[in-house]
C-alpha cells in the first residue's frame, strides 16, 4: 500500500520505518521536497522510501498519517489539494501542544473540541481517524 507521512519528526520516522518493514511504500512529506531530515531518512530506508512536500506525499498515497506538530496540522493540511485528501483515510497522530509558556506544554484545543474534529470539519471528504496520540512513539510500533 502507498502511505504518506506528514512530518519529519521522531513519530513520523518511527511509523514510516515500521510501515516500510511491513512492505509498504512510504513517502515522507515536509514543507520542502529537499528537507534534509526526510532525504536522510529515505536514503537509509531503501527503495520503498521517498520524500517530497506535504502535497506530494498526500497526492501519492492511499493512506495518510498526520505526524506533524499539532499546532501546525490545520495549516499544513490546508496547503494540500482537497482532491488528494478526498476519500482517503487520514490517521491523525498529532497533539495540539502549545509550548508558548514553556514546559510542560498545554493543549491548545481541549474540552469541547479536538484537533481530529477540526481536521474532519476542514476536510469533510477525508476519513479522519484519531490514533496513537496517547502513547510514546516506540510503543506505537512495538507495544511489547
Amino acid at each position: 500500500m502507498k502511505m504518506a507521512i506528514l512530518g519529519t519528526g521522531d513519530v513520523g520516522k518511527t511509523l514510516g520505518s515500521a510501515l516500510i518493514q511491513q512492505g509498504h511504500a512510504v513517502m515522507m512529506g515536509s514543507r520542502t521536497a529537499d528537507n534534509e531530515s526526510a532525504v536522510g531518512w529515505a536514503a537509509e530506508r531503501g527503495e520503498r522510501a521517498s520524500q517530497g512536500t506535504f502535497a506530494d506525499a498526500a497526492a501519492s498515497a492511499e493512506v495518510i498519517l498526520n505526524c506533524s506538530a499539532g499546532m501546525h496540522s490545520l495549516s499544513i493540511l490546508a496547503g494540500i489539494d482537497p482532491a488528494d485528501l478526498s476519500g482517503k483515510v487520514l490517521i491523525d497522530v498529532a497533539n495540539p501542544l502549545d509550548f508558548s509558556n514553556g514546559f510542560p506544554p498545554r493543549l491548545s484545543i481541549c474540552n469541547d473540541d479536538s484537533l481530529g474534529e477540526q481536521i474532519q470539519r476542514a476536510h469533510p471528504d477525508a476519513r479522519v481517524v484519531k490514533a496513537f496520540n496517547t502513547m510514546a512513539n516506540p510503543i506505537m510500533t512495538a507495544p511489547n
